[in-house]
């Protein structure tokens, strides 16, 4: 490799570091960037090339395989299309992912899935999450979503357990 070529690299690795410092230490950012929904609770921004994986805060939504996950993955990619996007980042995850509120077009993305009944609320998280206990409640009153048939359900955690997807390939 040619000094020319390493100087280039380490160049390109000082912007991606200042990049990712600048947005450590800014606890919300708004993005125009292209967006990509995984599932109901984690999304990949790119902007020019650099992806930054955010895992939305205070929420479980269905794993893809389970009832009601699909559904909440394409009510999320719906909330976020054509939308600018500002992200409330709480801190980083134990998988590198950004944590944290995702509003789009006036809305709070994961109070959303919550209400309609399209995630669980994290009670792991309970300092970040005013409020969520309670439209949790309304949904399951309302027998919305994973609710529909009352509340004895697999959360996704258990699900995760019971199927050995730890990460599920995110």
């Amino acid at each position: 490799m040619s000094l020319a070529n390493k100087f280039q690299q380490f160049i390109s690795i000082a912007i991606v570091t200042l990049i990712f410092l600048a947005i450590a230490t800014q606890p919300t950012w708004a993005a125009t960037f292209a967006v990509r929904v995984f599932d109901g609770d984690n999304i990949t921004l790119v902007d020019r090339g650099i992806k930054n994986k955010i895992h939305l805060a205070c929420i479980d939504a269905p794993e893809l395989l389970q009832a009601e996950g699909e559904h909440s993955r394409k009510v999320l990619q719906n909330i976020l299309d054509d939308e600018e996007i500002y992200v409330k980042v709480f801190k980083k995850d134990k998988f590198g992912r950004y944590y944290g509120e995702v509003l789009a077009g006036g809305q709070n993305a994961n109070k959303v899935l919550v209400s309609l009944g399209l995630a669980y609320y994290d009670r792991l998280q309970e300092k970040d999450c005013p409020d969520y206990a309670a439209i949790e409640l309304k949904a399951q009153g309302d027998r919305l979503g994973v609710w529909v048939n009352g509340t004895d359900v697999i959360s996704p955690s258990q699900f995760r357990r019971e199927n050995k997807l730890l990460g599920v390939g995110y």
